[in-house]
């Protein structure tokens, strides 16, 4: 369509049925998600503890994606409405919960998203807050939320969710003040960037405010020693410091301070990748690109500071040296972990490092027949541990490509390609 020529006034027109077909577009969704819960009911074919042979297949009670009185969900039925979106599993798995909550628990919302009152998007983090309700007081909260619809906002929402349950369970107070507790914890995040590290902390509320104040004095203490940094720069400066307890003391009581080598630091692995035909760049895995320059001022300055500095080997990524066993050595492990960076199923986003191995044709032990060098890297991608279950017990099939690519095959017989991720970009040809 040729926008060039709209007038304003279609131009507004086109906007809005835009959004219009949006939000149909999402209401559908919405009701494809209940329809494939509906036709994959939870069943209980391997029970609680049952595991094979090699302990990788223990399993537990699976999870409601819903709260009370929504319809249990096979577990492994999210992973095909995940390789259709072509998202994660997780992001699957909260689709189809926020769409049994809206259609099983919430209905009066549902009756004003189905009605365009309120945007899909809310709707889905409204029901996000309800999961653990009671189906009483889930009633309550609909009734709450839905009555002054031209108001509702996700704030709001929360706590109206709240109130209704405090009204319907008086001691949850308690339980939600021990449950936030529980969240205590402290968290990094990489970004983009690999210069910075953001990090997370949810602590307690005494503990944060001394904690903002011992910085502010650490800020304050570097200003006064000749430090012209914006004040933000010096708090973030200030808790690098408080990492050397000696250091950060001796700064506090205005004793002559500098970081030192009694400093009491553990050992950093960075997986640091090098290649000859791009100099002054490393690739850091979890991290990103970098400068070595950059680099070398890390490994600089921590280890001036007592820390340690593993080096690792390079392996040979072309290797198919195979073993007459199940379980593929650590060299061979790493191989494959460099190869592929993620779980190879559809849309899955799970680090390799942290994935089962599994054998792409079926591993059989050598004392039933099975032929030698089963094991190798042609023969084995790292799958997390749901799609490495899902792919023993269910109809779920792939190949791997000679170009290293993944080709799945779903029980409906829908075909998905997962290309090839290595830990490293490829080198570059002329």
């Amino acid at each position: 369509m040729d926008t060039t020529t709209l007038t304003a006034a279609e131009v507004i027109d086109g906007v809005r049925q835009a959004r219009d077909d949006e939000h149909t577009a999402a209401l559908r969704q919405v009701e494809f998600a209940v329809h494939w819960a509906l036709i994959h009911p939870c069943r209980d074919e391997f029970p609680a503890g049952w595991e094979d042979e090699h302990g990788i297949f223990a399993t537990t009670p699976t999870a409601p994606l819903a709260g009370a009185g929504a319809p249990l969900v096979d577990e492994f039925a999210p992973a095909s409405f995940a390789a259709a979106l072509g998202i994660s599993l997780e992001a699957a798995k909260q689709r189809m919960a926020d769409a049994l909550e809206l259609t099983y628990r919430l209905p009066r919302l549902l009756d004003l998203v189905q009605r365009g009152v309120v945007p899909v998007w809310r709707a889905r983090a409204i029901s996000r807050e309800t999961h653990d309700l009671s189906p009483e007081a889930v009633a309550f909260a609909d009734r709450l939320i839905s009555a002054t619809p031209s108001k509702i906002g996700l704030v709001d929402a929360a706590r109206l969710v709240q109130e209704a349950r405090l009204y319907f369970d008086p001691d949850r107070a308690v339980a939600d003040e021990e449950e936030e507790l529980a969240r205590r914890g402290v968290w990094l995040r990489h970004r983009g960037n690999p210069a910075t590290t953001d990090v997370v902390m949810t602590l307690d509320t005494p503990d944060a405010l001394l904690f903002d104040q011992t910085v502010g004095r650490i800020a304050g203490e570097l200003r006064e020693l000749g430090d012209t940094e914006p004040v933000d720069v010096r708090r973030a400066r200030a808790v690098g410091i408080l990492a050397d307890p000696q250091y950060a003391l001796d700064l506090m009581s205005g004793r002559d301070a500098a970081p030192g080598p009694g400093s009491v630091l553990g050992a950093v692995n960075l997986y640091v990748h090098l290649d000859p035909d791009q100099p002054g760049a490393v690739s850091i895995e979890k991290l990103g690109a970098a400068t070595d320059q950059l680099l070398t001022e890390w490994l600089t300055r921590y280890a001036a500071a007592g820390g340690k500095v593993i080096v690792r080997p390079v392996l040979d990524r072309s290797s198919t040296q195979a073993v007459d066993q199940h379980d593929p050595p650590s060299a061979m492990r790493e191989l494959c972990t460099l190869r592929d960076a993620y779980c190879v199923f559809p849309g899955c986003i799970r680090d390799s490092r942290s994935c089962d191995l599994d054998h792409i044709t079926a591993y059989i032990p050598m004392s039933d027949g099975g032929p030698p060098g089963q094991t190798n890297p042609l023969n084995l991608a790292p799958l997390c541990r749901t799609h490495h279950r899902m792919k023993t017990f269910t109809a779920w099939d792939y190949k791997r490509r000679d170009d290293g690519t993944h080709i799945w095959t779903s029980p409906t017989g829908h075909q998905y390609e997962v290309p090839r991720i290595s830990r490293r970009p490829p080198r570059r040809t002329n």
